[in-house]
């Protein structure tokens, strides 16, 4: 009988995580921490000031870093597609195809858009619109990452660069955006970034079915997790999609037994021994919870250290948890095919 391999993923308990040194300093150790550990992705969402802006730090940490994936929250509200398109697939070059997107639409994502001057844009999409605005911005996004084909950037044996005609041109129209030009970065080592979604409502499900590669979901009763998840599966076919399209991953914050308490700090959701724990996480996935999770270490603790230290190697032993990386981009990791669209040839 084949042992089903679980994700994980790590996002910070705080804008940039506890400890000491810089922002950047405590970031890199959670990243170096969560590669040794074979994690699928750090999220770093963006965070107001004086936290990093989380698409700088990810580049920063692409160089400190060889195969963790690379999320950044962000919401549409706050950007226009081709600035955050572009800044997106560079970020995918820069890491060799690590890069991934989570969309934030929530109330947060609102303030966060507001206080970073969104109204320069035309002002924020009212709540009933918002994930309509966010379904249109990644239409677009989609759109400039597919203006460039796989062969747009043919090897030249004469050791030049040569770029086809017509490479990077792209149009959109739509309700929110009327969009022509060139896209002036080629096309990404993933063809594009992973889309991540989070589902925190009913209204939430629709737009995670119709164009999410991971799903982010609560961590909850395993009924309540199997039919959220049949919910998805039933959704992905109105979109010509299957489950097998979607990695859905359950957010929880832990805390191992022997970590203080301190006042003021949120309840862990997960509590218990390191065997306690592996076997908790192993037993949601195993009876259909989720494939894997979004773990939040207790703010009291150092950040994944202990994780990595004495929940890993259980899992690992249990043949749960990969022992090494096997592939190279975080859609290797997530066991996700590369988005491709056809050379010109094929789709003149």
């Amino acid at each position: 009988m084949s042992v089903q391999q679980f994700h994980l993923a790590v996002h910070p308990p705080g804008a940039d995580g506890p400890g000491t040194g810089t922002p950047l300093e405590r970031l890199t150790r959670l990243a170096r921490t969560a590669e040794r550990g074979g994690f699928d992705f750090l999220l770093l969402p963006e965070g107001p000031p004086p936290g990093p802006e989380a698409l700088t730090a990810l580049g920063a940490l692409s160089a400190a870093t060889t195969r963790l994936g690379l999320a950044a929250g962000l919401g549409p509200a706050a950007h226009q597609p081709y600035e955050l398109a572009r800044r997106l697939a560079s970020l995918d070059h820069l890491s060799a195809g690590r890069a991934a997107w989570s969309v934030a639409v929530g109330p947060d994502a609102a303030r966060e858009a507001a206080a970073d001057g969104a109204l320069r844009h035309g002002g924020l999409p009212p709540d009933a619109d918002r994930h309509l605005h966010a379904a249109e911005f990644l239409r677009a996004a989609r759109t400039l990452w597919d203006s460039w084909a796989e062969d747009d950037v043919p090897a030249d044996p004469a050791g030049g660069v040569f770029v086809r005609p017509g490479a990077g041109a792209f149009a959109h129209r739509g309700d929110h955006f009327d969009l022509d030009g060139r896209f002036t970065t080629p096309r990404a080592p993933q063809g594009h970034p992973v889309v991540v979604r989070t589902v925190a409502s009913p209204q939430d499900l629709a737009p995670a079915a119709a164009d999410a590669d991971v799903v982010l979901v609560p961590y909850t009763g395993l009924a309540e997790a199997r039919a959220l998840r049949q919910d998805l599966a039933d959704r992905l076919a109105d979109h010509g999609r299957s489950p097998g399209d979607l990695r859905v991953l359950a957010t929880v914050a832990y805390a191992l037994e022997d970590t203080p308490g301190a006042t003021g700090l949120p309840v862990p959701q997960l509590v218990g021994t390191p065997r306690r724990i592996a076997d908790a996480l192993t037993a949601y996935v195993r009876g259909g919870g989720s494939d894997g999770f979004l773990l939040t270490p207790h703010p009291a603790e150092d950040p994944l250290d202990a994780f990595v230290d004495r929940v890993v190697p259980l899992l690992r032993a249990d043949g749960v948890h990969r022992a090494a990386y096997t592939g190279t981009t975080l859609r290797d990791h997530l066991g996700l095919a590369q988005a491709r669209r056809p050379s010109r040839e094929a789709s003149a």
